[in-house]
């Protein structure tokens, strides 16, 4: 027999703005991208899907004041002079581990599908939290 939390602990999740479930899995990205950005970050949120003990999001990082993050004062300059850069869009993967969600990977301004492989190793993600072409 299996319990509600066993029923539902591969259910896919969006929780929506307002949600602790949302707010916890992007305090988990935040140190990340504010680490790799060198500077403080607020999400515009565009997706967000969690299935058990992993997240799936897709987000653009803005300053505090919601204004765009200059790209070119960070380390994706070069990227972007050789025009590898497309844009602030920042797909991320976190697990939830003791407790609190932690990021596995991310890419920003990525050319190509980067999460397509996520559901294979190293991370091993559920393939239903990754969008499907289309999505």
């Amino acid at each position: 027999i299996l319990d509600g939390a066993g029923a539902n602990a591969e259910e896919l999740l969006k929780p929506r703005r307002g949600n602790p479930l949302r707010k916890a899995v992007l305090d988990g990205l935040r140190g990340a991208i504010e680490k790799d950005l060198s500077q403080k970050v607020i999400f515009v949120v565009e997706d967000l899907r969690v299935v058990g003990n992993w997240a799936y999001v897709r987000v653009t990082p803005v300053q505090p004041n919601s204004k765009a993050i200059d790209f070119s004062m960070t380390r994706y300059n070069e990227a972007i002079d050789l025009g590898v850069f497309d844009g602030p869009t920042t797909y991320a993967l976190l697990s939830k581990q003791g407790g609190n969600w932690v990021t596995r990977t991310f890419q920003i301004g990525p050319t190509d599908v980067c999460w397509i492989a996520w559901s294979e190793a190293p991370y091993n993600a559920p393939a239903k939290l990754l969008p499907s072409f289309g999505d």
